[in-house]
């Protein structure tokens, strides 16, 4: 019996001496504090102590929500908070506490409610370690994050603003100052950025002036150009048909020259003939004076027969007066002879004078058809030289008449691009129509942006940031 209470003894002691080597080494480790369940502190190791600031005697007896902040202590929540500790729920967290002087003190620990035999909570225990450079570390960063958190606010509503600006055509905002930090280079970049597209839209904007006003000035050469292309179009078109009239007009010409020149060389040919024909009458009529001549001559003999007959017959008549009564039928006879001959005189001398007046018209004749002749001569010549004439102006009608020709396939054919040109100006009038509301539409769009003024000479609206 003795035996086994000394065992029992032993294993308590052993059980004691465990819980003493873990109290203390949680007393090594841990801030500890003892609390009444209404918060009097009743005992805090040399741990919770450092960390407070405190010695025990500043502290035992007084009142948990001396470590707790004013504006926590005397709240609502603060008292629920010992409610549910003193019905036994345990609560583990961070906490922010007031250590000596007043120094804000961070601690993660936990409040866990010591129970009787019976169960009943009778006090509290907080097992703690202190966080405060962990939170301070923290409270920095967290203030660097605020810091940079304000910072890119700050970037972001200066940057929105000029964005804002931007979107809405307005190219001559700036970001004046600065940026904290590395951020500034952002606002830089973005002043760079908005001057080179202030510049650039300056540019585009006196590009699209002068588009304009070049687009306007092609339109209007343009609908010049249609207008007379359409004018040079109709007239070529007249033109091409007085040629054609004057072409077939030509042709008509030069087939009446040619029958002209086939008449005139029949004329020349029919000329000929009748030089020759009058040369032929010349040549008789020539004869017939020479005859007229030789009848002249018989008639004269004829004349000097009558006059021998005559004195034949007078002779005759005195040598019958001699001879009487025997010569008197003889001096009838003779009578009768000297009648005749005297008969025979007088027509011969009116055949002389109707020979002679017949040699004068004979030779009237001879030099009015000699005369005649020298005239058909003349008229055969000019009428070669007009043959030749004629000959000539039917090979130049003709030549003219395919020159014509040739004119009139030229006309027709400038005729045709002349209206293949009017079409192509009238699309190159709607295209310039075109791209002359296309710049002014492009000069509208770059209009509504405002360009900065030192774009323009002058300094730029700065944007506050």
């Amino acid at each position: 019996m003795f035996g086994i209470e000394n065992r029992q003894t032993a294993a308590l002691k052993k059980q004691v001496a465990d819980l003493e080597a873990i109290v203390a080494a949680v007393h090594r480790s841990q801030a500890v504090i003892e609390f009444e369940l209404d918060g009097t502190i009743i005992d805090a190791n040399d741990n919770f102590l450092a960390t407070m600031g405190y010695r025990l005697e500043d502290i035992k007896g007084r009142r948990h929500s001396m470590f707790v902040p004013p504006e926590d202590a005397g709240g609502a929540e603060y008292a629920r908070f010992w409610e549910r500790l003193r019905a036994g729920e345990a609560f583990a967290d961070a906490f922010r506490r007031v250590g000596a002087g007043g120094a804000e003190i961070w601690i993660r620990g936990s409040y866990n409610p010591v129970l009787d035999a019976e169960g009943r909570p009778y006090k509290i225990i907080k097992f703690a370690t202190d966080i405060t450079e962990i939170r301070q570390r923290q409270a920095a960063s967290n203030a660097a994050r605020d810091d940079a958190e304000a910072a890119q606010a700050l970037v972001v509503s200066a940057l929105g603003e000029g964005l804002e600006r931007v979107a809405v055509g307005d190219l001559s905002v700036r970001i004046q100052a600065a940026f904290p930090g590395g951020f500034d280079r952002i606002r830089q970049d973005f002043n760079r950025s908005v001057e080179s597209l202030s510049k650039a839209m300056a540019a585009i904007n006196g590009a699209a002036d002068s588009l304009r006003m070049g687009a306007g000035e092609i339109a209007a050469a343009a609908q010049d150009l249609s207008r007379r292309t359409e004018q040079q179009a109709a007239s070529l078109e007249e033109t091409a048909a007085a040629m054609d009239q004057i072409t077939a007009t030509v042709r008509r010409s030069a087939d009446d020259s040619q029958q002209a020149a086939s008449a005139a060389s029949g004329a020349r040919l029919d000329a000929v003939r009748s030089g020759e024909v009058m040369r032929d009458a010349v040549v008789a009529m020539a004869e017939i004076e020479a005859s007229s001549s030789q009848v002249g001559t018989i008639i004269g003999v004829i004349d000097e027969i009558a006059f021998q007959t005559n004195l034949l017959a007078l002779n005759a008549g005195v040598e019958a007066a001699r001879a009487g009564e025997a010569g008197r039928g003889f001096a009838v006879v003779a009578q009768e002879v000297r009648s005749l001959a005297q008969r025979s005189a007088e027509a011969a001398r009116e055949i002389k004078a109707l020979i002679s007046t017949s040699g004068q018209q004979v030779a009237r004749g001879v030099r009015l058809v000699t005369e005649t002749g020298q005239a058909l001569d003349g008229i055969v010549d000019k009428v070669a030289d007009i043959d030749t004439l004629l000959v000539a102006i039917s090979r130049s009608t003709q030549e003219q008449a395919q020159g014509l020709h040739q004119v009139s396939t030229a006309i027709n054919h400038m005729d045709h691009v002349t209206q293949q040109n009017a079409a192509m100006v009238e699309e190159t009038t709607a295209a310039a129509a075109n791209m002359e509301t296309e710049t002014r539409n492009l000069a509208t769009l770059v209009g509504h942006f405002q360009i900065s003024r030192a774009d323009q000479g002058d300094m730029p609206r700065v944007l506050a940031a």
